[in-house]
């Protein structure tokens, strides 16, 4: 039993590929895999009676995403679009179905090698749509709740 444990922890990979994305006064901590593309600031067609943090939707790839700010889902202000602004969409990662959506970013991704040890679970209240608040080899950043958001923003799209 002890050779399988250690085999399978033998494939297992050391490190795994994240995103630090920008936020004002923050950052998420998301897996690179559900990265599909950073765009270009756009302005959003607006959605009737949407909850705080849902500013509308977009036009990508002949489809329609719903944009959100993650620091409104927080119960922060929008903050103002900058120059440096970028469109982050992402999959929602649902196993259910495939589901798309997009956040603002006060900048560009940085892509970041993520491995157990340098990762620390900040044992901090998560606000709405967080999972955890963590720091990362020094730097503190927040894992979103991606499920949650998906069930909580993508009905009203």
């Amino acid at each position: 039993m002890i050779d399988k444990v250690e085999s399978l922890s033998a494939e297992l990979p050391r490190a795994l590929n994240c995103l630090l994305l920008p936020l004002a006064g923050g950052q998420l901590l998301l897996p690179v895999n559900i990265l599909l593309e950073v765009i270009v600031m756009q302005n959003p067609t607006p959605v009737p009676d949407a909850p705080a943090g849902y500013l509308g939707e977009l036009s990508w790839r002949k489809q329609r995403l719903p944009l959100l700010a993650f620091e409104a889902i927080q119960g922060q202000q929008i903050p103002q679009s900058g120059s440096d602004c970028r469109i982050v969409v992402l999959n929602s990662g649902r196993q259910d179905k495939q589901c798309f959506f997009a956040l603002i970013a006060q900048g560009a991704p940085r892509l970041v090698e993520v491995t157990p040890e340098e990762l620390v679970d900040k044992k901090t209240k998560c606000a709405p749509g967080e999972l955890m608040h963590v720091t990362l080899s020094g730097e503190a950043a927040v894992i979103p709740d991606l499920n949650k958001l998906a069930a909580d923003f993508l009905k009203y799209f």
